[in-house]
C-alpha cells in the first residue's frame, strides 16, 4: 500500500491539478504532504512498535490509511484536500520502520539485504498497480469511484494482516540491552555516512514515479494519461527486478556494499545528467535513462543492510528510524524543488524547463554521494 501512494501521485497529479486549479507549488505540497506527516510521525510510530508491537499498530494505521484514502473522495479545494492527504500519510507512516523490525527480529542479519531487496520487489506490485491499472481505472470509472474502492480495499488488507501476523514479535537477547540514543547513532562514524547517503534513496525515484514523470509526459511528450501510466508501470517493473538483483548480490555477490552503493548512485548521476543536457530528447531515450535511473537507486537496498551491520541489534529500532526520517524527509525536498524550477521557468519551453529540473536533481545526488565516496568509514567489509 506504500509502494502504491507513492507511485500514485504521477496518475493523479494531472488530474487534481484541472480538477482544483493547483499551481505547480500546490501541487508540489499536494502530492509532498504525505511524506512530510512519515517524518513527523516516525518517533511516535517507533514508541508504539516497541510497546505494543507490529501486528496491531501496522493493523491500526493500515485502517487510518482506509479512511485517508476516503476522505480524498470528499474534498472539494486545496486546502481540504491536503487535510485528507495529511490523514493518508499517518496511515502510511508505520510501514517502513515496522518491516525493518521484523525483518531484523525475526531473520539472521546477514540476510536482511536480501530480504530487503524481497520486500522492495513485492512491495513493487502495488506501486505496479498505480501505473497504467490506475490510469485506466481513472479514466474508465472516475478517481473518486477509483479511490473508494481503493478505501474498502485497505481496510480489508489491514484486517488480513491483523489475522496473519505473529502475535508477539520475536526479541534476541542482545535486543533487551540498553540501546544507543539518537544522538549517539549520529556521533558513530560507521553510522554516519550511511545516514548521509539516506538522503538521495527514495527521493529521485519518487520525485519521478510520485509526481513529475506524469506532468512531464504530458508537458513535453504530450501522452494521454493512459500512456503515462503504461511508462509509469515500466518504471515500476525496474524497482523490482532492481530489488532482487540488488538483494541477490548482496547475499551471494563478492563486492563490497561500499562499491555496489556507489556504482549504483553514479549510474544515477549519469543518466539524470544526460536528460539535463541532452536538447529535443527522443521519447525512448528519455524513458530508457529514467528507467536506468530507477533501477540504479534501489541501491538504498545494500545500503540499508550496511546499517544493520554496524548498530547493535539494540539499536535497530533507532538506527532504522532515523534512516527512515533522514530519507523521507528528502522526498518533499526534492519534489517541492522541482516545482520550483518548473515556475520559475515557466517562460522557458516546458523542455527545457524539465531539463534545468534533471540537472538539479543530479547535483542533489551526486553531492552526498561524493561525501560518502571520500568517507573511510564507509568502506565496510
Amino acid at each position: 500500500m506504500g509502494q502504491f501512494h507513492r507511485a500514485a501521485g504521477a496518475i493523479v497529479a494531472p488530474v487534481w491539478q484541472d480538477e482544483y486549479l493547483l499551481t505547480a507549488d500546490q501541487l508540489g505540497l499536494v502530492i509532498s504532504v504525505i511524506f512530510i506527516v512519515n517524518i513527523v510521525a516516525q518517533g511516535f510510530i517507533g514508541f508504539l512498535l516497541d510497546r505494543i508491537g507490529p501486528r496491531r499498530i501496522i493493523s491500526l494505521f493500515l485502517l487510518i490509511l482506509a479512511f485517508g484514502t476516503l476522505a480524498c473522495t470528499f474534498t472539494s479545494s486545496f486546502t481540504t484536500l491536503i487535510l485528507a492527504r495529511i490523514l493518508l500519510g499517518l496511515g502510511l507512516s508505520v510501514g517502513g520502520v515496522g518491516m525493518y523490525m521484523l525483518l531484523a527480529r525475526n531473520f539472521p542479519a546477514n540476510q536482511f539485504g536480501y530480504l530487503n531487496g524481497l520486500m522492495v520487489t513485492l512491495g513493487g506490485f502495488g506501486g505496479l498497480l498505480a501505473t497504467y491499472p490506475l490510469a485506466v481505472g481513472i479514466a474508465r470509472f472516475g478517481w473518486v469511484n477509483v479511490f473508494i474502492g481503493l478505501s474498502v480495499f485497505t481496510a480489508a488488507f489491514a484486517a488480513a494482516v491483523f489475522l496473519v501476523t505473529k502475535k508477539d514479535p520475536v526479541d534476541s537477547p542482545e535486543a533487551n540491552g540498553p540501546a544507543p540514543g539518537f544522538l549517539d547513532l549520529i556521533k558513530d562514524g560507521r553510522v554516519r555516512p550511511v545516514l548521509i547517503m539516506s538522503t538521495v534513496i527514495w527521493a529521485p525515484i519518487t520525485a519521478i514515479t510520485g509526481l513529475w514523470g506524469g506532468p512531464y509526459y504530458k508537458a513535453v511528450h504530450a501522452l494521454s494519461l493512459e500512456a503515462t501510466g503504461l511508462f509509469q508501470m515500466l518504471f515500476f517493473c525496474a524497482t523490482m527486478a532492481s530489488g532482487m538483483a540488488y538483494g541477490f548480490i548482496d547475499l551471494w555477490g563478492r563486492f563490497s556494499r561500499y562499491s555496489v552503493i556507489l556504482t549504483g548512485a553514479l549510474i544515477s548521476v549519469t543518466s539524470l545528467a544526460v536528460l539535463a543536457i541532452t536538447p529535443d530528447m527522443p521519447l525512448w531515450a528519455a524513458n530508457f535513462l529514467l528507467f536506468v535511473m530507477i533501477f540504479a537507486q534501489q541501491f538504498y537496498v545494500p545500503l540499508i543492510a550496511q546499517l544493520r551491520q554496524v548498530v547493535p541489534d539494540a539499536a535497530i529500532g533507532r538506527a532504522t528510524s532515523l534512516y527512515t526520517i533522514i530519507a523521507v524527509a528528502a522526498i518533499p525536498t526534492f519534489q517541492t524543488l522541482f516545482g520550483v524550477v518548473i515556475r520559475q521557468t515557466a517562460g522557458l519551453p516546458a523542455e527545457q524547463s524539465y531539463r534545468l529540473g534533471f540537472a538539479l536533481m543530479a547535483v542533489m545526488v551526486l553531492t552526498p554521494t561524493l561525501v560518502f565516496a571520500f568517507s573511510k568509514a564507509a568502506r565496510q567489509p
